[in-house]
């Protein structure tokens, strides 16, 4: 497992990042024989090619939620943004970005840059004698009721040969594995579904980072607000007035409390003690899979 660090905006994710075209690099090197073992070979692609991606935060027609009606469907420059970095960089930010609770998305607002991203990736794969999936899973510990997840590419057939590579990308969040080993010396799950909580409530919402958000300009001041809303609605947190004062500190508190809840009742059906469950805690990193086959 080969680790690859990010070049994630933590300030609110896609939001604050500014505007370019779209353009991919792939170095050039020898290509492996359609019946080789080409995964590690398409692993390193993801690893060093670059892109810059560029995407809308418009909420397109996925996005059903009233609160989000008076945006306009198709966009607009204020909309417009890009991200620049490898294709695994960029995997592991979509993958945060399609942020789901109990299998429900948080926002739509990613998926252009998800769709922009899937896109680079099968551009670079594209003509290299096999066939490839890639998916990215971030979890902040496995089969958590928080996870997001993308995969681009198709399954292979049945009873086909497969060969697969595993790297390990930056999530943009804060690692929480020490501080979850620390306080699991209490002997609580409460004490250890904390420390996971935190990391990701202040890493999806970088105190600071949101404050300036929610106090600056359109369009960014409404889909942090929004984002913050929807989280408060599928974690049982009423966020409203909080964001409302733009105290960015009370609503992170509202989450974290809810999160940890909500992260400890899991806990205690999946592992045997809060020391197990901190040894599988991975908010830090995103897990990108690649499998190859002949065609």
């Amino acid at each position: 497992m080969r680790a690859v660090s990010t070049v994630l905006d933590t300030g609110v994710f896609l939001l604050l990042v500014g505007a370019a075209m779209l353009t991919l690099a792939v170095p050039a090197g020898p290509l492996p024989f359609a019946d080789a073992d080409a995964a590690d070979p398409t692993a390193d692609v993801l690893a060093t090619s670059t892109a810059d991606v560029q995407y809308s935060l418009a909420p397109g027609a996925r996005q059903a939620d009233e609160e989000l009606v008076s945006f306009p469907r198709t966009g607009g420059p204020a909309f417009d943004r890009t991200a620049h970095g490898t294709l695994a960089d960029h995997l592991g930010t979509a993958t945060v970005e399609t942020l789901t609770v109990d299998g429900r998305r948080v926002t739509h607002t990613g998926d252009g840059f998800r769709t922009a991203v899937a896109n680079a990736t099968r551009t670079a794969l594209r003509g290299r004698g096999h066939l490839a999936q890639v998916r990215a899973v971030w979890e902040p510990y496995p089969d958590a009721p928080m996870r997001g997840e993308v995969t681009v590419g198709p399954s292979p057939p049945p009873a086909t040969t497969v060969h697969a590579a595993t790297l390990t990308v930056d999530s943009g969040l804060p690692a929480a594995r020490q501080q979850a080993r620390t306080v699991a010396v209490s002997g609580s799950y409460a004490s250890v579904a904390e420390a996971v909580a935190v990391r990701v409530v202040d890493g999806l919402f970088p105190p600071e980072a949101a404050e300036d958000a929610l106090l600056g300009d359109y369009p960014v001041d409404r889909l942090v607000a929004y984002r913050y809303r929807q989280m408060g609605r599928l974690l049982g947190a009423n966020v409203t007035a909080a964001v409302r004062a733009n105290d960015v500190e009370r609503a992170n508190a509202a989450l974290t409390d809810s999160l940890a809840d909500r992260l400890a009742a899991d806990m205690r059906t999946q592992f045997e003690s809060p020391a197990a469950a901190a040894e599988r805690v991975r908010v830090g990193t995103v897990r990108v899979t690649v499998r190859t086959w002949s065609p």
